[in-house]
């Protein structure tokens, strides 16, 4: 497989318009499609472009399969103390999760911990993003969200359990936020799409083909293998009683039994938010967030490591870079966003 090594630049704000417009055009709600367009761009900003504008074509497919409803009857269908759930009807992922994020500040704010369940919901993108929400306001976030199966269970050569992602972000007092966000899988379904696009091999590793074996052809896979073995299994098995169970809405389960196919591709999602004040002294959890980062930062690297990087560093590192000099898109991404755009009479930037 011969590499496409062209790279198209450019500026975040060039991208975001562009994103948005073709959301916009393929009828997304204007609003919509402006938050939607910002959480794609804020992932390619962090190089996290597995989640970033890559994904647009897929996306724009789904709306027109009606998939993804780009104009939801989202409603918060129950708060109940520090509880609330969110019927998302379908929504942009992005737009649902951004939503649920800002109902558990909400509940945060009188009960100190707000939990928002959104059931019925679609890809989410890079869920850090929406845990990030919490901590640009001074509280703890965290953001799970639940799919189909696309990943082997430990043990197993096909698709048992997602990917299901998790982020974890906690403030600061004179740092950037510290933010973990990793998939269950040994990598995200996006990293394998971004191979594609750039016309690579993937290492052996990261899943399995049709016929349960390591595969480094990204177009022959069929099945991602967990991280960590069980520990990586066993923790999307969890994330699905939490994000699916709890609210009565199962994906795995169904989707096992009839054959590995989901009826609908549709996802839920929780977002928690917990407000630091409710267990002492705000700013003494901040200093120490930063004391603690301080001293693991200072460690003795190991050969060969230039640096030790904190949650989050490497991202807000390339974020600083990108917005300087513009985002790298693979010559395989910007071809398809330019015959999506052509299709829908967007023109380029």
């Amino acid at each position: 497989m011969k590499p496409k090594t062209e790279l198209h630049v450019i500026s975040s704000a060039d991208l975001h318009r562009f994103a948005s417009a073709l959301f916009a055009t393929a009828g997304v709600v204007p609003a919509m499609a402006e938050e939607w367009a910002k959480s794609l761009v804020w992932a390619n900003l962090r190089g996290v472009d597995s989640h970033g504008v890559l994904r647009i074509p897929g996306y724009i497919e789904r709306v027109n399969r009606k998939d993804i409803n780009p104009a939801p009857n989202m409603r918060m269908e129950k708060r109940a103390g520090a509880i609330a759930v969110l019927e998302a009807d379908r929504a942009p992922g992005a737009v649902a999760m951004a939503a649920a994020m800002a109902e558990a500040i909400a509940r945060a704010r009188e009960a100190h911990v707000g939990w928002c369940a959104a059931c019925n919901i679609t890809h989410a993108g890079a869920v850090g993003y929406f845990a990030l929400q919490a901590a640009n306001v001074g509280m703890a976030g965290v953001v799970m969200s639940a799919s189909g199966p696309m990943m082997a269970y430990h043990g197993a050569k096909v698709s048992g359990v997602s990917t299901n992602p998790l982020a974890i972000a906690f403030p600061a007092a004179n740092r950037p936020p510290l933010l973990l966000d990793m998939s269950t899988s040994t990598v995200a379904m996006g990293k394998v799409m971004s191979a594609r696009d750039a016309g690579q091999k993937i290492p052996l590793g990261w899943g399995l083909d049709a016929d349960g074996r390591d595969t480094t052809d990204p177009k022959k896979l069929a099945t991602l293998l967990p991280l960590g073995g069980p520990k990586g299994s066993g923790l999307s098995f969890m994330i699905e009683c939490l994000c699916s169970l709890m609210v009565e809405n199962p994906i795995i389960a169904p989707a096992l039994a009839s054959g590995g196919k989901l009826d609908a591709p549709y996802l839920n999602g929780i977002a928690i938010a917990i407000d630091l004040a409710a267990f002492g002294d705000r700013q003494r959890i901040l200093s120490e967030a930063d004391r603690l980062a301080r001293l693991i930062a200072a460690l003795a690297p190991a050969d060969g490591v230039e640096r030790i990087y904190l949650p989050g560093e490497r991202g807000d590192s390339i974020l600083r870079e990108r917005m300087r000099e513009g985002i790298p898109l693979p010559h395989g991404t910007w071809s398809r966003l330019l015959a999506c755009a052509e299709a829908l009479g967007v023109p380029p930037p």
